[in-house]
């Protein structure tokens, strides 16, 4: 379960338990490897995650200002809004729209959770040998 600096929550229940090695740094979250030190399975903790290795620090020059031709022209544009579009390369992304003036839409593409710590709830479901006997994993 994640919770985040506004309030929301995800879960991750219905995804694949994800397997790291106890008491060593996970590549995207730091802390999560000793934070599980000492843990049985079946138990759960808490692991605070600051923003940097979350969903990364708010970046002020990913607020930008596009051409509202890239929109499609009965798209509303309210500003606070998220909307979707296509990105350069066909992909959809979301975007959050800060202000519309005449032709030019500023937005901010940074990830909506950009600049937000959370909080982790982990539950380890099982531990794994060194030869690859239990077949344990982490949630």
């Amino acid at each position: 379960m994640k919770r985040f600096q506004d309030g929301s929550v995800a879960s991750s229940r219905d995804r694949a338990p994800v397997e790291l090695t106890v008491g060593v740094g996970h590549p995207r979250l730091p802390g999560l490897g000793s934070a599980l030190v000492g843990l049985s399975p079946g138990n759960t903790t808490t692991v605070s995650v600051p923003p940097e290795h979350a969903y990364g620090a708010r970046d002020p020059a990913r607020v930008q200002s596009w051409a509202r031709g890239r929109f499609p022209k009965d798209q509303p544009l309210p500003a606070g809004k998220w909307v979707r579009i296509l990105n350069r390369q066909g992909r959809p992304r979301r975007v959050r729209i800060l202000e519309v003036r005449g032709d030019t839409v500023v937005v901010d593409t940074n990830h909506r959770r950009a600049g937000q710590a959370m909080e982790l709830e982990v539950q380890l479901i099982g531990i794994q040998g060194s030869n690859g006997d239990s077949g344990g994993r982490e949630r």
